[in-house]
């Protein structure tokens, strides 16, 4: 019961709590809301009266101008009405003074320059205009030739009006009337009813003081008013500036406007109109404001207290049972929950509130009930997760691996057997012990914690890689490690399992050396000499002559048949020690074939020695002993010297193997230096280079010249195109045969520029036969390195767009091997042709591979039979039984045959006979130049 008191209690404060703190929020609400609606009215209305203000004060403003203006024409007036006084008068002085009733104060009558002539002045009248004004004055008058009007408050405040006259007897004067501004002053107040002032002020100080108010309406009250107003004006602007505002003597407003400006002084006008009613009605509309505000505030707070008071009170009811739930008491929540069902018929958010805390308990009857369920259960886990642990810290220890578990900074926070035993640690987690100390590389300064950063950000995150490992005992063992990041309590952790792969290491660091070096000998083997040469060959060319010497054991193999192979092996072993010995120092030495051995020697270009001075003839000689028994082998060799015109040192030992092929044919076991001979092998090499040249020349200095020669038409006895046939100009203007340079365009890459350049040549001839009403076709020969330039297809295009050539006049002739190395790269190919409209024929047809297969698949026109199959095949029946085979299936799959070589009458009609549709060969017609080329050509008598 006392603890059932106690919550009451409770529940009852904060009831209390609550109510206070729904009204403090409510009325601070409406509060705020009213507040900002009675702000927003107040500036809306402060705003108002200060536009109303302006609007006045500029009417003032206009107002006294207009009145300033008006001033001015009546004195002009004035001015006509004047007589003007004879020279007579001028020089006695004896002007009459104007009249009272006029206002003028004086009347100054000036010649041209400013000189004062005369005057009319009334009595006890001091208004006179002094000479910077009267010089300003007549300096604007004489430009503008016009009367002018000013007003002038420097010590007093009058105006004054300059207008230029000529008299009856021809002088010209100007007249200067002089009038005081009380008269300006007095009719404005009288309409207006504002006061105004005329002030002179400084602009090197722009300060106003009493002394400097020339003229005021009421001067008293004005100045006073003034000398408030006065701080909160900026006078060096010169500009027309307002104020309103409360001053000590009240609220007013007031405007400065310039009228006129003399050397440093500018006079200004203002105007002055008390706004005590502005003060008194903003001073209402706070008071309505307020009152407003206050009397919606009480109405909302009454309104709202008898709205929430029912609903606080069933609130406070649901209050009471809810501290019972934390104790269990479900039964009994259940129970004053069921007394307070509202019978109304409607329902609230209470009721949903009573509602909901009634699901509350039921969920949290269930739910409690479930916790004691799960605790059973995990209680049950727990054991067997503990089995589990048990379990897997025996498997971790079991492991080959070594298993190592770190943070981001390699503190081991677990480690299992296999990695103790090597650490040398006693415990799973230690303390202090660090990963970094056993794992690291010695040629590395980053350490294995600091190269995993990257992977500490993900979990799941791996990597893999080697890296040593350091043991207790001082050994270096090469482990393979895979690192996973694993997150523990948000803190990132590394698992590192690594694999002892020090004995495979050692294995492919064995196998690499066999790979790079001859298992007998220990010497480099042939491609590792090859590799290493070539970077000694770049570091020596410049400075030192570079040799090749070759070594190579007579007879071996016969050697090898009489003493054994294990003999063969002693002797590679023993004269490679020799050889070895006999070099200089750091030159290269391998077994480059069966008994075959390179070298490569250097000496400084500018020493005069070379390889003959290592008196090398000795070597040629070399004693074998067996079982006693002495054996003389004789070695041959070759020495070749590297220049810059080979390519590198494949060329150099290819040279030499070729020399050393002919040594040995003709004086073996001997010494022989290739560059000291006439060997024609080399002379043929630089010929090849000299052609490469000429023929890169020749395509630069376009000297290359096509060539036709017919191709006939059996069925109608009459040339249907032409194959183009390459020939190229030497220097001396001389044709050189395609066979001396189109194997060297070959090997030089220079093949696919020598077909583009034979295609535009060839397309252009065909555009010009076009245009001439000549329907020949032209064949033109493509070969596999310009097919398969990436860009063939856009070139082709791009060489018959340009030349304007008929593709259905083409036939673009492929080599039989080069089209079939690849069937799917070939058909793509050769669509490029059939895109475009042209034809294909296979040319040297049968001495390939001869697939019949292949040219069902690929889209060829033509099959151009080899001249090879030709050329004898009025003597040959078997040429005669092959070459039927080719053209009957050919024919099968729907491809027209040529055949090519046809030299002699008897190979015409053979040929006729099996069914081919066109011959190509010296009997119908030499290749010839364009000039010489007859596209009538018959065969008589056929």
């Amino acid at each position: 019961m006392d603890l059932i008191k106690t919550s009451s209690q409770q529940v009852n404060t904060v009831n209390l709590g609550l109510q206070r703190k729904l009204s403090v929020v409510l009325f601070l609400a409406v509060a705020l809301v009213m507040g900002g609606r009675g702000y927003l009215s107040y500036i809306q209305t402060v705003q108002l009266q200060h536009k109303q203000v302006a609007a006045n004060l500029n009417q003032l403003e206009s107002t006294f101008l207009a009145l300033k203006d008006r001033s001015s024409e009546e004195l002009f007036r004035l001015a006509d009405q004047q007589s003007i006084p004879s020279q007579d008068e001028f020089s006695s002085d004896s002007i009459q003074p104007p009249s009272l009733l006029s206002g003028i104060e004086s009347i100054y009558y000036l010649s041209k320059d400013g000189t004062v002539l005369g005057r009319s002045v009334q009595d006890g009248a001091s208004i006179q205009a002094t000479k910077a004004q009267v010089s300003k004055a007549v300096s604007l008058l004489n430009d503008s030739q016009r009367p002018i009007a000013t007003l002038n408050c420097i010590l007093q405040c009058f105006q004054s009006v300059y207008i230029p006259i000529i008299a009856d007897d021809g002088r010209e004067l100007i007249i200067n009337i002089n009038r005081s501004a009380a008269l300006l002053i007095q009719d404005f107040y009288e309409i207006t009813g504002a006061d105004i002032a005329l002030l002179a002020i400084n602009q090197e100080d722009g300060i106003l003081t009493a002394e400097r108010i020339i003229a005021a309406s009421h001067a008293k009250t004005t100045s006073r008013n003034l000398s408030d107003i006065f701080k909160f004006i900026d006078f060096n602007t010169r500009a027309p500036q307002n104020f309103f505002d409360t001053t000590p003597n009240g609220y007013f407003s007031a405007r400065f406007f310039p009228i006129s400006h003399n050397s440093d002084i500018t006079s200004y006008a203002a105007v002055i109109e008390d706004q005590s009613q502005v003060e008194e009605l903003l001073s209402q509309a706070v008071k309505d404001i307020l009152f407003s505000t206050l009397i919606t505030l009480g109405l909302i707070i009454i309104l709202i207290s008898l709205i929430l008071k029912p609903s606080l009170d069933r609130l406070m009811k649901l209050a009471k049972i809810l501290p019972m739930l934390p104790d269990g008491h479900f039964q009994k929540a259940q129970t004053l929950l069921q007394e307070q069902i509202s019978q109304k018929k409607y329902s609230d958010e209470i009721d949903i509130l009573h509602h909901t805390v009634g699901e509350v308990i039921d969920s949290l009857e269930r739910m409690n009930a479930s916790v004691d369920q799960h605790r059973n259960e995990l209680k049950s886990k727990i054991e067997a997760l503990t089995e589990a642990k048990v379990f897997n810290e025996l498997i971790l220890d079991a492991s080959p691996l070594t298993v190592i578990i770190h943070d981001s900074i390699g503190t081991i926070r677990n480690i299992n057997k296999m990695g103790r035993e090597l650490t040398g640690l006693n415990i799973k987690a230690p303390q202090n012990a660090n990963i970094n100390t056993w794992v690291r590389n010695e040629n590395q300064s980053k350490s294995l914690s600091a190269s995993l950063q990257s992977i500490t950000d993900t979990t799941g995150k791996k990597s893999q890689g080697q890296m040593p490992f350091f043991t207790d005992d001082g050994r270096k063992l090469y482990f393979l490690w895979t690192h996973t990041c694993l997150h523990v309590n948000d803190e990132a952790h590394i698992l590192s399992m690594g694999i002892d792969i020090t004995e495979r290491k050692e294995a492919a660091e064995s196998l690499h050396w066999l790979g790079q070096h001859d298992r007998i000998t220990g010497l480099l083997n042939r491609s590792s000499f090859t590799e290493n040469a070539n970077e000694y060959i770049a570091k020596h060319r410049d400075n030192d002559l570079i040799e090749l010497v070759m070594f190579d054991i007579d007879d071996f193999a016969i050697f090898n048949d009489r003493f054994g192979f294990d003999a063969g092996d002693r002797l590679l072993n023993d004269l490679a020690a020799h050889l070895l010995d006999a070099l200089p120092e750091n030159s290269p030495l391998a077994r480059t074939g069966s008994g075959e051995f390179c070298a490569i020697v250097h000496h400084p270009k500018d020493s005069n020695q070379s390889v003959k001075d290592l008196g090398l003839e000795k070597l040629t000689r070399y004693a074998f002993s067996k079982n006693n028994v002495s054996e003389e082998i004789c070695i041959s060799i070759v020495v070749d010297s590297y220049d810059d015109s080979l390519s590198g040192i494949d060329e150099l030992i290819s040279n030499t193997t070729s020399t050393m092929i002919k040594v040995k044919s003709k004086a073996r076991g001997s010494l022989y230096y290739a560059a000291e001979s006439d060997d024609t092998s080399r002379v043929s090499r630089h010929e090849k280079y000299r052609m490469k040249e000429q023929l890169q020349s020749a395509l630069s200095g376009n000297r290359l010249v096509l060539f036709y020669q017919p191709i006939l038409d059996l069925s109608l006895n009459s040339i249907s195109h032409c194959e183009c046939l390459v020939r190229m100009l030497d220097d001396e203007g001389q044709f050189i045969s395609p066979a001396h340079f189109l194997g060297i365009a070959a090997e030089s890459g220079l093949m696919p520029r020598l077909d583009f350049s034979v295609m535009e040549k060839a397309m252009r001839q065909q555009r010009m036969w076009e245009d001439s009403g000549i329907n020949t076709g032209l064949s033109i020969n493509i070969t596999a390195p310009t097919l398969e330039q990436a860009d063939f297809e856009e070139r082709l295009s791009e060489i018959l767009k340009r030349t304007g050539a008929n593709p259905d006049r083409l036939i673009f002739e492929v080599v039989e091997t080069d089209a079939l190395e690849n069937l799917t790269a070939a058909r793509k190919l050769l669509n490029n042709f059939k895109a475009v409209g042209a034809k294909v024929a296979f040319d040297d047809f049968g001495i390939g591979f001869t697939s019949f297969e292949y040219v069902r698949e690929l889209p060829v026109d033509y099959i151009k039979i080899d001249q090879s199959f030709i050329r004898f095949i009025h003597e040959r029946e078997s040429d005669q039984v092959l070459v039927k085979s080719m053209v009957e299936m050919s024919h099968n799959l729907g491809k027209k045959v040529i055949v090519e070589g046809v030299e002699n009458r008897e190979a015409l009609e053979i040929v006729r006979d099996m069914g081919v549709e066109y011959v190509q060969g010296y009997y119908v017609c030499r290749p010839m130049p364009i000039s010489a080329l007859d596209l009538s050509l018959r065969i008589h008598d056929f």
